[in-house]
């Protein structure tokens, strides 16, 4: 497959001015998040590009579960509201990541769907947690605004919300959008019919991290927080 030029992604760089523009205009108070995000996810990425093939290179359980330990640790810190409640905020959203991705990298490993090595799980891992984290954070944004709700509503309508954009791609997925596992798979030169069983695995993968990051975030949430402010 051909490499992409620095002059291509450059240009693809420039773009990114867009977003931040109708921000503005729009006064979404997005702007500084879009513009600092970018750069970071830029540079991320090129410094993942140079060490991953040290990452990969690691071969001890304990290495391989402490790195994906250390994954789920940045991306609970990342969504964690700064304040005095950070610290709780924390340990519910890192308990629902844990458990939310360990229970398919289980199953991965107890049915030998892949190997126990760096290759195979830090992706999977990083994949899952990403998903997860995203997941934690609009249930916890969409709780925030809406405290005045009856807690079972409040619960639902966070969880409901979260799980929405995973439902929807699920029922255009083949017909509307080619996924990024099975595009890329079929990029690098992989049998398509190969591709796809792979991107089946993947999408209800993410569907299950999905559902018990909602599920657990926001009853832990309503446990710790709200029905704490009301005694």
């Amino acid at each position: 497959m051909k490499d992409i030029g620095n002059s291509a992604l450059a240009i693809i760089l420039i773009f990114v001015l867009l977003p931040i523009f109708i921000s503005y205009r729009q006064k979404l108070g997005l702007g500084k998040d879009i513009f600092f995000s970018s750069i970071r996810a830029f540079f991320q990425l090129l410094i993942l590009g140079f060490l991953i093939s040290y990452i990969f290179s690691f071969s001890h359980p304990l290495v391989i579960i402490g790195y994906i330990f250390l994954m789920t640790v940045i991306a609970s810190l990342s969504i964690s509201k700064k304040g005095d409640y950070f610290r709780r905020t924390f340990v519910i959203v890192f308990l629902s990541i844990v458990v939310s991705i360990s229970v398919p990298l289980s199953v991965c490993l107890i049915f030998s769907i892949v190997p126990f090595d760096a290759q195979h799980l830090i992706p999977l891992g990083g994949m899952f947690s990403g998903a997860a984290m995203v997941t934690c954070a609009v249930v916890l944004e969409n709780m925030s605004t809406n405290q005045g709700l009856e807690e079972t509503v409040l619960r639902k309508n966070a969880i409901k919300i979260a799980m929405l954009p995973t439902v929807q791609t699920l029922k255009t997925m083949g017909l509307v959008q080619m996924p990024g596992t099975m595009t890329g798979m079929i990029l690098a030169g992989i049998n398509p019919f190969t591709a796809v069983k792979y991107q089946i695995f993947i999408v209800f993968t993410l569907l299950i991290v999905s559902s018990l990051s909602a599920i657990l975030v926001s009853f832990l949430n309503c446990k710790v927080f709200l029905n704490a402010s009301r005694l």
